[in-house]
């Protein structure tokens, strides 16, 4: 689509040069040389429709002679029919060499006129016999003329610039915030995944500390106990003391039943140890595979809005009208001498 709109404007452009060419190639003064005088007639190079223009006659005399007779006729395309809209008429002027005589042709153009003006004027001098003519295009006359054309092709280059030095300018924005977004995306991966990790460790150590704390309360209640039941014995030490041979035997036979239970809790607090490496191995493992799962979603969300943008944007394409466009059409209507005589 923007390759579409850039193929136009540049067709645009082209139009316009083409126009600006015709334009720079046009004349406002036709020159006439016959009879013995030359005639130069200026007139504007373009108008509007229903204004006032002038066109100015100068005739020079080539050598001394009489100016029997000269007339000058203006007609205007209006509704694709010729429409005179000024002549003048003058005889019997005597000129000496090289003296010049001006005159000036004042008129309105006609509200409908669209076209380029035609000239028809004839001389008739002392010099010569016969009248010598001359035809020709004068005045363009358009609601729009090549100079305002032009000066609208220039504020839309203007803006056309303008509009671009914008566009780069955000589009060097947009790339700083991408690069940025990214590497911002990719710190708060980082962060997610070693937050998701402390989390875990947290977790454990939260549960060993509630472990530790209940042990702690037992053994706290067991050290109350103990220390109650210590009390008591202490008064029936001396009860106790008759005892100590006989208990004395039971506690080496006691003994021996200690170490073995003390060699059966130390291999099942090694399998302790070893189960407790392997679930942390296990919660490690869990979280990494939580960190790639959170990216492959992240990687399938931006592709399916990506898809979704890219659908909408063909249907906005294909529902877009046709923009207008204009054909300008210049017909150029000849007129026979005699007929005009």
């Amino acid at each position: 689509m923007q390759a579409k709109k850039i193929g136009y404007f540049f067709s645009a452009l082209l139009l316009f040069s083409g126009l600006i060419c015709s334009v720079g190639a046009s004349t406002t003064t036709v020159s006439f040389r016959g009879g013995g005088v030359t005639v130069d007639l200026t007139f504007p190079e373009e108008a509007h429709p229903d204004i006032p223009i002038t066109h100015n006659v100068t005739i020079t005399a080539n050598i001394a002679l009489t100016l029997q007779n000269f007339t000058i006729f203006i007609y205007a395309p209006v509704n694709a029919i010729w429409q005179e809209v000024k002549n003048q008429t003058i005889t019997s002027w005597d000129l000496i060499e090289n003296e010049n005589l001006t005159s000036r042709l004042g008129f309105t153009l006609p509200q409908e006129a669209n076209g380029t003006l035609y000239c028809f004027m004839y001389v008739k001098t002392n010099q010569s016999v016969y009248y010598s003519s001359y035809m020709f295009y004068t005045t363009q006359v358009r609601e729009m003329t090549y100079s305002e054309l032009l000066e609208g092709y220039n504020v839309l280059n203007n803006t056309y610039n303008q509009l671009l030095a914008d566009y780069d300018t955000l589009n060097n924005t947009y790339n700083d915030l991408q690069s940025s977004y990214e590497m911002l995306n990719s710190s708060y991966n980082e962060l997610s995944g070693n937050y998701s990790i402390l989390n875990n460790i947290y977790n454990d150590l939260q549960a060993k500390y509630t472990t530790l704390q209940n042990n702690y309360n037992e053994l706290d209640s067991n050290y109350k106990n103990v220390n109650s039941a210590r009390n008591l014995l202490l008064g029936d030490y001396s009860e106790l003391q008759s005892d100590y041979e006989s208990l004395n035997s039971t506690f080496y036979s006691v003994q021996g039943n200690y170490t073995d239970l003390q060699a059966v809790y130390d291999e099942l607090n090694q399998t302790y140890n070893d189960l407790l490496t392997e679930l942390n191995d296990l919660q490690q493992r869990n979280t990494r595979s939580e960190s790639d799962l959170n990216t492959d979603r992240i990687v399938m969300f931006i592709f399916v809005v990506t898809v979704v943008c890219l659908i909408a944007f063909i249907i906005y394409i294909k529902r877009k009208e046709p923009e207008p466009y204009v054909v300008i059409r210049k017909e150029t209507v000849a007129v026979k001498p005699d007929e005009k005589s």
